[in-house]
């Protein structure tokens, strides 16, 4: 369910939403606990006259597979439901219509390939030729940006720049366990509070702001507690192989119809270790001694 992508989709025709359905989307998303988000569903039934809609009603009793915070303590990566087929939609609109033949079809969806695969060449040789600047004076950050890809290690430096709002204070401490009340200033006068938990034995940090469980990222309450000790180097725990910018994209390695004249001495040896691969597959999976003795080589 992606409320905010439905009301970015009427807005480009010229259909606004409701104050109901503003209301509904309120009610619905941006909570930090799900304390706040249930005094305003609550607030949202009472003052639309809504408290006996059956719909409303089951809708709130499926919270927990749509509601935004209850879904933080499952590693989405910060996708949606709808994400991948809205990233493709507007991918391949830049190319294609709906008034294309068949035959434009075919060229402009080589284009749209070929588009791709250029951009994420560039990307990838952006990543190893050039170094995004950290935003402050920490080795954590330094150890991001040495290891992450410039797309990721920007959603982590936004990170560090939060930091800044916020002020640590050790309020508990026994055999290695600290717990942390982190104020992060929302205006002038007023500061929200949070707790963050810390390790010192299994250097693990539990922050009630769930980012790193939720998308793989550390919260800037965590990055506060962790200055605050002056960690100089965050646990490999906590630095994700898949955002790397030494990982190789496997589907490089498949050519495609455009390629040939261009192929890649690699995506032909690849090419030809596959095909070598699958024959000594066909031949050891007849047999279950072969199979072990496969496994083991």
């Amino acid at each position: 369910m992606s409320i905010r992508r439905t009301i970015e989709n009427n807005e480009e025709v010229g259909i606004r939403p409701s104050k109901t359905y503003q209301s509904f989307v309120a009610a619905a998303g941006g909570h930090r606990d799900k304390d706040s988000f249930d005094r305003n569903w609550n607030d949202f039934l009472l003052n639309f006259g809504l408290v006996d809609n059956k719909w409303l009603s089951d809708l709130y009793e499926d919270r927990h597979i749509w509601v935004p915070i209850y879904l933080d303590h499952h590693f989405w990566v910060g996708m949606r439901s709808t994400q991948k087929s809205e990233s493709m939609h507007s991918f391949f609109n830049k190319f294609i219509t709906r008034n294309n033949s068949l035959i434009q079809f075919v060229k402009k969806y080589d284009n749209c390939l070929r588009s791709r695969e250029q951009a994420e060449r560039e990307s990838d040789a952006a990543d190893f030729h050039t170094v995004i600047p950290c935003a402050t004076k920490s080795s954590i950050e330094a150890q991001f940006q040495d290891v992450y890809t410039h797309q990721k290690f920007r959603e982590v430096q936004a990170q560090f720049r939060e930091k800044a709002n916020c002020i640590t204070r050790l309020t508990n401490s026994a055999l290695g366990y600290l717990v942390y009340e982190v104020g992060e200033q929302v205006s002038n006068s007023i500061f929200d509070k949070f707790v963050v938990t810390y390790d010192l034995v299994a250097a693990e940090l539990k922050c009630q702001g769930l980012l790193f469980e939720s998308r793989g990222i550390l919260f800037h309450h965590a990055l506060s507690v962790l200055s605050f000790e002056h960690v100089s180097q965050v646990s490999p725990r906590y630095i994700l192989e898949r955002w790397s910018k030494k990982v190789k994209r496997r589907h490089t390695h498949i050519k495609s119809s455009d390629d040939e004249p261009l192929l890649e001495p690699r995506s032909k040896r690849f090419d030809e270790l596959i095909f070598r691969s699958q024959n000594v597959c066909e031949f050891t999976s007849e047999s279950e001694e072969l199979t072990t003795i496969l496994h083991r080589a």
